[in-house]
């Protein structure tokens, strides 16, 4: 078995690549212990969704290198950050906080989307969301950890990126194509005060501890479904193409999609696809806040849904899904429907 994350480099390469979403009045929904162990029924040659089925916002997937899995997610469960362990991506158990320390400009209780990438020294980088003391703000920081799993250590004294006059920063995703470099993109909170959202590019710096350079705006919330923001970004590259997976309209409603755009550079410019290329159905609700991996050839969407007629209701919360993805010769790309049964397994 080989696991690619992002745009194909393995992870005994390079680098490693991964994709969140926050809103404020998040809840942390602290899970049963039979939820917290709750796992995908596998069956010979396929699974069932939701791949785990507790509280669990936001999820990024990651290959811990000894032929398992990591994911992590959005606070919850009495923990800063989510995790759990796979060893064939369906069947998941509980993990240890991989983040049980916050700088002291944070504020405990509000820590979003973390997304975790090997680095080319062997160590490993966190960037998550978490709210700034004193502001009605949130900002974006940097976790490091010599192991994938953690736990992760931030001493920062200021945020990695924070635009108190956008709104704030969130939904932060690092990226690293073919050739090497490495890219941070984000969302600005403008949905926090009413004004626009976009999702924003710049590189990282050689360490990955600082964005260096200009910031981009790559999408900018402009289509009918998209409704007031655009969030969540996840980049992958196929074939020479930048294909840049993020979520739109609010998490909290069952109108939350996953939209498509594509561009032949990291930083566009993008041509959007008019329709999300994953929405919610009779068994999911809300889908979103996606990140990619790959498995011997077959690229898979996570990302989290509601429980149909339960959607914002913490006590059922957001589940963890996954779908397959096929990208076309022309760019385009197909996503499967949330399925409760699938016919293939990530490992069949």
């Amino acid at each position: 078995m080989t696991a690619h994350l992002r745009h194909g480099i393995p992870l005994g390469l390079l680098v490693l690549a991964l994709s969140g979403c926050a809103a404020e009045g998040e809840g942390e929904g602290a899970a049963t212990s039979e939820a917290a162990d709750a796992s995908s029924t596998s069956a010979p040659g396929g699974f069932t969704n939701p791949v785990y089925a507790t509280n669990f916002a936001d999820p990024h997937i990651l290959a811990d290198g000894d032929g398992g899995y990591l994911a992590f997610a959005t606070n919850g469960n009495a923990m800063n950050v989510q995790t759990a362990t796979s060893e064939d991506m369906v069947t998941w158990r509980q993990g240890s906080d991989a983040l049980p320390q916050l700088p002291s400009w944070s504020t405990p209780g509000k820590v979003w989307a973390p997304e975790t990438i090997a680095w080319a020294d062997g160590t490993y980088r966190m960037y998550y969301t978490t709210a700034l003391a004193g502001e009605d703000r949130q900002c974006i920081s940097v976790a490091t950890s010599d192991t994938p799993a953690g736990p992760y250590t931030d001493d920062s004294t200021e945020p990695l990126i924070c635009e108190i006059e956008d709104g704030g920063s969130i939904d932060t995703s690092p990226f690293v194509a073919s050739d090497g470099t490495a890219w941070l993109y984000w969302k600005n909170d403008g949905n926090h005060i009413g004004v626009d959202t976009f999702i924003r590019a710049a590189r990282l710096s050689e360490d990955g501890m600082s964005v260096e350079g200009e910031t981009t705006d790559v999408l900018q919330q402009d289509l009918p479904w998209e409704d007031m923001l655009v969030e969540g970004p996840s980049l992958w590259e196929h074939d020479g193409r930048f294909h840049l997976f993020y979520s739109g309209n609010g998490f909290w409603t069952d109108r939350y999609a996953v939209g498509h755009a594509v561009s032949d550079s990291p930083t566009g410019p993008f041509v959007k696809d008019e329709e999300p290329v994953l929405r919610g159905n009779d068994v999911a609700a809300g889908p979103g806040h996606n990140s990619l991996v790959e498995v011997d050839g077959q690229v898979w969407m996570v990302y989290h849904a509601w429980v149909p007629g339960a959607v914002g209701d913490d006590s059922v919360g957001r589940q963890m899904w996954l779908s397959r993805v096929t990208f076309a010769d022309d760019g385009s790309v197909e996503v499967e429907p949330p399925t409760v049964s699938s016919p293939i397994a990530p490992e069949s």
